[in-house]
């Protein structure tokens, strides 16, 4: 009689048992597939921030080139056209440039260094550019200097930013333009890009007008402060160690790329100024500092167009 009560007991038990391992079973499921949500939840999360960040990036840009755009209303004089060149654009205005030959020496070319003014650098011709086209070419602001193409008869009267930095001034009159310079192609010179952005950074070696090679370096940088959570103080704290982590991360990279290729002329730096400081702290090489918008989807062409753009003015 005790045999078949303990039976009876011991079948009960592994019932229950089997039942629990169908309970644990389903469980596990459950949880694996939360675990599954969570992490593309986290993975999306990610996703938005950098977009984010790129837009963010982006809107600054723009906001600067409006601001500019305004400043240059605002000042009274303003220039008649603004804008950027590059490729096959930038190829056909120097093309044209070169085309023009007048019946005198009524062209005027000047090419004017970082730091040097026009009535210096240019005392025989200055006298046959007028007050207005003067002051703007004065205005313009440029780190490698600007090279000027002016028609005394006022057909063609242009201003063109270069890549590379001009390294003397100088000035010709003549019945054709003098585009040794600016006509000649950047594209001999072996510059290292950074393009920095909070959590995402392009880097690339840049030789024979593409990219030798080239990588885009990710962190996790914290987002805007909102309220709640931490102080102010204490967030952006953790964003500037995240920044720092960050820039510590571009630099061991750039240490790699720079082994196997010392020989850099220039570095082309754009984005984020702060971070990009960060990066190139103790940096030995000539930076130059443009405008450049976050690298998106990873599209190196858009990088070398921000590389390679010549701004233009009309005066």
């Amino acid at each position: 009689m005790l045999d078949i009560f303990k039976k009876e007991e011991i079948k009960s038990l592994n019932d229950r048992i089997s039942e629990l391992d169908e309970e644990n079973r389903k469980l596990s499921l459950q949880l694996g597939k939360r675990d599954e949500k969570t992490r593309k939840a986290v993975a999306s999360k990610q996703v938005a921030e950098r977009e984010l960040n790129e837009c963010e990036q982006r809107l600054r840009s723009l906001v600067k080139e409006v601001d500019d755009l305004r400043k240059e209303k605002e000042s009274g004089v303003s220039f008649r056209f603004s804008g950027t060149l590059f490729g096959k654009r930038l190829d056909e205005v120097l093309s044209i440039l070169g085309s023009i030959e007048a019946r005198s020496a009524s062209l005027i070319t000047i090419y004017l260094a970082d730091g040097d003014k026009l009535e210096n650098a240019a005392k025989d011709v200055v006298s046959e550019i007028d007050g207005s086209a003067f002051s703007l070419i004065e205005k313009i602001d440029s780190s490698t200097g600007k090279a000027v193409f002016y028609d005394t008869n006022g057909i063609v009267r242009l201003v063109l930013i270069p890549v590379f930095p001009i390294r003397h001034s100088e000035a010709f009159a003549g019945m054709k333009f003098d585009l040794g310079l600016i006509g000649k192609s950047p594209t001999f010179e072996k510059i290292l890009v950074l393009d920095t952005h909070a959590g995402e950074t392009f880097i690339g070696i840049v030789e024979t007008g593409g990219f030798l090679e080239h990588q885009i370096v990710r962190s996790s940088v914290m987002g805007k402060h909102s309220k709640g959570g931490w102080s102010q103080k204490r967030f952006g704290k953790l964003i500037e160690e995240d920044l720092r982590h960050h820039a510590d991360k571009v630099r061991d990279s750039l240490a790699c790329m720079l082994k196997k290729h010392g020989d850099i002329e220039y570095v082309i730096a754009g984005g984020d100024g702060r971070l990009a400081s960060m990066v190139l702290e103790g940096c030995n090489y000539p930076v130059i500092m443009k405008s450049m918008s976050p690298v998106a989807k990873g599209n190196v062409d858009h990088v070398m167009r921000d590389v390679m753009a010549v701004r233009w003015y009309g005066v």
